[in-house]
Parts: C-alpha cells; structure tokens; sequence
C-alpha cells in the first residue's frame, strides 16, 4: 500500500507543478509603455510574451546627438532599433538617409553576418535605442524556427521601407536635376 501512496503522491506534486506552470504562462504580459510602443510599432506580429522576452534580451540606451553607432566596413557586433528620435546613415557615395523611429540599425549585417556597408550616427537629436548583442540573440533564437522566421519578416518589412525611401530620394534628385536642365 505505501508504494502505491508514494507514486500516487509523486503524480499528484507533477501535476501540481506543471498547473503552475501553466498558470504562470497564462497570465497577461505586463508591457510598460515604452515596450507597448515599441510592440504597436514593430512588433505586432508577435505574441506578447515572446516580444517580452525578446525585448528583455536589450537594452535600453539615451544617445545625445550625433553619436557614432556604426561605421563603414566594419563587423557590428549588436542590432539596434530606433526607439525615439532618428538615425541618420551616410552611404558610401555621401547620399544621407534617415533611420526613423521604428527603424532597424544594423539587420543587413546581422541577417548575413557581412560587415556593414555605411556610416551611421544618431540625428541632430537625442535617440533612444534598444541594442541586442548580436550573438546572445542569435542564441535566443536557436531552435525557435518560428520566432526567427517572424523576425525576417519584420527586418525584411523594414529593408524595404527603406529602399522604397532611398528610391524616392533618388527620384526627387532626378526631378530637380530635370528642373536644373530645363
């Protein structure tokens, strides 16, 4: 009789523990404001509490203006992400480019693990920014196929948004050069 009491009661401190478990991933993520902007932002297509537990990987910088974050053909240990204010980037030609709020610093170099291809300081404001270690999020996301393919999607919203800025640019020093000739 005591053998079946003892496993009875190691069956029932198992089921015990993983109800609690369960518990404890069931309740709301309690995001602050910051992290709610940044979830409404960039985040959305997320769950809460793998954007929580993304977003606790960084950390959270004030930058004054004008600080250098990344230069040209360099490896770039870290992802950043503009939290307030804006970034701007100078391309190998002189063309200067503006990271707004939202915008991801450093997702080419991180995506290929390539060195980067531009210069890159925060604006003529200060910038908040969310800095991961590029290594300690590439281990995050080890074996989390569906998270990482989430975040492709997102860098790769992101690389676009910004090809579609530069091409607007390129387009409007097209249509003032025209005007110049004329």
């Amino acid at each position: 009789l005591w053998n079946s009491i003892f496993w009875i009661s190691i069956y029932t401190i198992i089921n015990l523990v993983m109800l609690f478990i369960i518990y404890i991933e069931s309740r709301d993520v309690e995001l602050s404001d910051l992290e709610q902007n940044i979830y409404n932002m960039t985040f959305k297509s997320l769950e809460p509490r793998v954007f929580k537990k993304l977003i606790d990987h960084g950390s959270l910088e004030e930058l004054q203006p004008e600080v250098v974050l990344v230069t040209s053909n360099s490896d770039l240990d870290s992802l950043m992400l503009v939290v307030e204010g804006e970034a701007e980037v100078v391309l190998k030609h002189g063309e200067h480019l503006i990271i707004p709020t939202g915008g991801f610093i450093g997702e080419q170099s991180f995506i290929t693990g390539g060195k980067t291809s531009a210069d890159v300081t925060t604006g003529k404001e200060a910038a908040k920014i969310i800095r991961w270690n590029s290594e300690a999020l590439r281990k995050h996301l080890a074996g989390k196929e569906v998270l990482k393919d989430n975040l492709d999607l997102i860098f790769t919203a992101d690389l676009i948004h910004k090809l579609r800025d530069m091409e607007e640019d390129i387009d409007e020093i097209r249509h003032s050069q025209d005007l110049k000739i004329s």
